[in-house]
């Protein structure tokens, strides 16, 4: 037991006391700033393909806030995603593991990952690090997984039982997040942070500000095209009549207003088929193109004030900075629209652009995906862990004009129900191959001679597509020993609300009747040859 101070022995503790915060206090002065760790910031633009951005050689004028970031920043023009689609492809994003590891990754209800998983949130959370992520719900909900390390990940009306968010409610919703982002800078000034801000805006439904549409349609009339869908909408409603010019008007604004996506859909395809209409008709492509492009420009508007911020004096010399998507969207290029149904440069290919302190602006032309951001993170930030299980690798390096090893990117999970494992890819170089599980059959492109990858070479390059194959089946046995070492089963009992089941209706991922049913989340397959 301590002995009771005498009254002689409290003045002389209290000098050596405030002698010992003296001293602390000077050392601290006379430390430089750098020695305390790098914040870390990564924002995640939902569905933005790299492709509709100055930046990466877009002809019109998208993004003029991001461009001048990326003037500042490396910018990866060949990053490549994990999965096509949202759930599966933040998991690994933030734990530098593929889905077939990690297992977020059956749609429509993706189960919540291992809580064995390692995330990035964590390993910095351990470090000291204040972590928060503001995100716009949906399948960015903390729920999944991604909630992990975090401690601070705010909800959403959306994440509230009968209430949810959606662009065709809330057009700028992504205003109140950037909001909520910049008083949580103002707090975490005095301590090293990890902030991940996700926004959904330029995901569809595309319904931006008319303003913005009418940057990329001068002629547009919003009122009086409105006007003519709803004639269109009532007579279709009251008497299942409609023809050519109405279905085509109807059909194009399923992607961007409540009065077409309420609508009644049995007995439109007949139409289509009677009436001659396509279902991917340049015509509508360009309408859908033209209001994604005027959300892209909408995003780059709000994201100005949050970029502003990044760049002041007390964080733009202390902070690494990481601007990516998850995934890109289809305009029938491969007669799909949207995302999460093809493995192709459309959904795969992504934005990724990088500002760190000491480290050069370039333009970076080699392969690179979206589970390296981790490591290279951890490395930037002075937090590499060498036991930690991650499959991808830091590109540090290449910032010190470095060269690295070429490493091929695999993609799988679609958001297809029970179909999740039906299309596997591997892209290496400028080679890529699609495997078709249920067929048992690859199709090969070269994008390099065909960069929309239209033309199967297969046939005609078979020692090629063989030896992607054989990294395919490499690759299904190192997840094997990953999901082993650093995964394992997902829980699946959990059970949507009817909020989450609104919300991601309004988005665009559940349909009819289907948010009524209870789906057991699946282990993601692997596929069939890796037994082979």
């Amino acid at each position: 037991m301590t002995a009771p101070q005498t009254l002689d022995e409290r003045p002389h503790r209290a000098r050596v006391a405030r002698l010992v915060a003296l001293f602390a206090a000077l050392a601290c002065a006379c430390s430089p700033r750098a020695q305390r760790p790098p914040n870390l910031v990564i924002v995640v633009l939902d569905t933005l393909r790299p492709d509709h951005l100055g930046c990466y050689g877009y002809e019109r004028d998208t993004s003029p806030n991001l461009d001048r970031w990326a003037a500042q920043s490396v910018l990866f023009e060949n990053a490549q995603s994990a999965a096509p689609w949202t759930a599966p492809s933040l998991i690994s994003l933030m734990t530098s593991l593929y889905p077939s590891v990690h297992g977020v990754a059956s749609f429509w209800e993706p189960g919540q990952m291992n809580e064995r998983v390692t995330t990035l949130a964590e390993v910095l959370s351990e470090r000291g690090y204040w972590t928060a992520a503001f995100t716009d719900g949906g399948y960015a909900k903390a729920q999944f997984g991604l909630g992990q390390g975090f401690r601070t990940y705010p909800l959403n009306k959306g994440d509230l039982p009968g209430e949810h968010a959606s662009n065709l409610e809330e057009p700028s919703r992504l205003r109140p997040n950037v909001e909520r982002t910049l008083r949580w800078l103002d707090e975490a000034q005095d301590q090293p942070f990890f902030l991940f801000f996700h926004t959904y805006e330029i995901h569809g439904p595309y319904q931006p500000p008319a303003e913005y549409v009418q940057r990329f349609r001068p002629q547009w009339d919003p009122a009086a095209e409105h006007a003519q869908l709803e004639r269109v909408r009532r007579e279709w409603s009251e008497s299942k009549s409609i023809d050519a010019a109405g279905l085509r008007l109807l059909l194009a604004h399923r992607e961007h207003c409540a009065a077409a996506r309420d609508l009644d859909l049995e007995g439109l395809g007949q139409k289509m088929k009677e009436l001659g209409v396509g279902a991917v008709e340049p015509e509508r492509m360009q309408f859908w193109r033209d209001l994604y492009d005027a959300e892209i420009r909408h995003t780059d508007f709000e994201l100005a004030r949050l970029l502003e911020r990044l760049d002041s004096p007390e964080l733009r010399d202390n902070t690494v900075v990481v601007f990516v998507s998850d995934h890109g969207e289809g305009f029938g290029e491969h007669g799909n629209v949207g995302h999460g149904s093809v493995l192709h440069e459309e959904n795969l290919r992504v934005l990724l652009m990088l500002r760190a302190p000491g480290v050069s602006p370039a333009r970076v032309k080699e392969l690179v995906r979206t589970i390296d951001v981790m490591p290279t993170a951890l490395d930037l930030l002075g937090a590499r862990d060498t036991k930690l299980a991650l499959q991808g690798r830091s590109l540090a390096p290449l910032f010190n004009g470095q060269s690295l090893p070429n490493e091929p990117s695999f993609s799988h999970a679609l958001s297809q129900v029970g179909r999740e494992s039906r299309l596997w890819s591997v892209r290496d170089g400028a080679w890529r191959l699609v495997w078709d599980n249920e067929l048992g059959a690859g199709r090969l492109y070269n994008l390099e001679r065909d960069p929309q990858e239209l033309r199967d070479i297969a046939a005609e390059e078979p020692q090629v597509a063989e030896r992607l194959l054989g990294l395919m089946r490499a690759q299904c046995e190192v997840d094997a020993r990953f999901f082993d070492r650093a995964s394992g089963p997902i829980r699946a009992e959990y059970e949507f609300d009817s909020g989450t089941l609104d919300e991601l209706a309004e988005l665009g991922y559940v349909h009819g009747d289907e948010g009524a049913i209870q789906i057991v989340p699946r282990g993601l397959e692997r596929p069939r040859y890796c037994g082979q």
